[in-house]
């Protein structure tokens, strides 16, 4: 059997499966933190003017190029030839 496979509970989804993965990145994340081997600090107002500059000369957009769903059409399917 699986490791989390239950034979009446529905497989997950992507988005579960996705949102689980980013779960256990932030546990570990945290764990560093306690054990001392991660730092997490606040920008400095240098950096934060540094990183705004390069922001503001990013082209606006409503959202990200990244992020953005794009739909992809199908290749047109060749005619089947008449035997």
């Amino acid at each position: 059997m699986r490791a989390g496979y239950h034979p009446n509970m529905p497989p997950k989804t992507q988005r579960e499966r996705e949102a689980e993965q980013r779960q256990l990145k932030l546990d570990r994340i945290q764990e560093q933190v306690d054990e001392g081997s991660l730092v997490i600090r606040k920008m400095t107002d240098e950096e934060r003017a540094r990183f705004e500059s390069k922001r503001r000369d990013r082209p606006q957009s409503g959202a990200s190029a990244k992020r953005r769903r794009t739909t992809h059409k199908a290749p047109p399917v060749p005619p089947v030839p008449k035997s």
